[in-house]
């Protein structure tokens, strides 16, 4: 099946899609790209503030590089893996569909090097967009979201009850906070969106791109000690 077709079937299922299961032709091709294999979801704040200059050149391209360093690790010790990247503003977009790593790292690397900032932080449109795209991916294993964001949700729905819902999912989540300081991204609440595995809270707030980086790399592997 031709990518440009595989991603175009997958954007219109998810469109459609709504709280309910459907089985229509997005979902089936989803389900047979994801299917017994790990599912990765990274999902990318791309607000105005995104291109603050403090973690340099920008927040965003910082986040860029670091998301490329956890997809280079990650396609060393599990190219089976299948990774799917949302952004969101004022709305979320699906700006690459679910792809094994090990065959995709081209179409995964252009769909980060594409993302722009615009807007405000609708959080909760990207941890929905999330959900709807699991509920396609039947037979995902260890299902996991990694979401980088640099402030308050200012727009859309409550972000808590989104992530409680993935959560419901088997979901786990990953929070990275950037920015000014902790107080500029709502950490208490991150904290409580964030999972908690084997005792330990899964939120970081990372004050530098080096740190970024290899925060992300060290995500990959899923050994991130504090």
């Amino acid at each position: 099946m031709a990518r440009t077709n595989f991603v175009e079937k997958v954007r219109s299922f998810l469109e459609r899609m709504s709280g309910s299961d459907h089985t229509i032709d997005g979902g089936a091709v989803c389900h047979e790209v994801v299917n017994g294999r790990p599912l990765e979801i990274l999902i990318f704040d791309v607000s105005g503030s995104m291109e603050e200059a403090d973690y340099p050149p920008s927040r965003l391209e910082a986040a860029k590089k670091a998301a490329l360093g956890f997809l280079k690790r990650l396609s060393g010790t599990s190219p089976e893996s299948t990774v799917s990247i949302i952004s969101f503003s004022n709305h979320a977009r699906l700006v690459c569909a679910p792809v094994p790593l090990g065959s995709g790292m081209g179409q995964v690397q252009g769909a980060l090097e594409a993302l722009r900032t615009e807007g405000y932080t609708n959080t909760t449109s990207g941890l929905e967009m999330a959900g709807r795209l699991l509920r396609a991916a039947v037979g995902a294993r260890k299902p996991r979201v990694v979401l980088l964001t640099d402030g308050h949700a200012n727009k859309g729905g409550d972000p808590e009850r989104a992530a409680e819902r993935l959560k419901g999912q088997g979901v786990q989540i990953d929070i990275i906070g950037i920015g000014g300081g902790p107080e500029d991204v709502n950490e208490a609440q991150l904290k409580r969106m964030a999972s908690v595995v084997n005792g330990e809270r899964r939120y970081w707030f990372i004050k530098s791109v080096g740190s970024l980086v290899r925060t992300f790399e060290a995500l990959a592997l899923r050994e991130v000690r504090r």
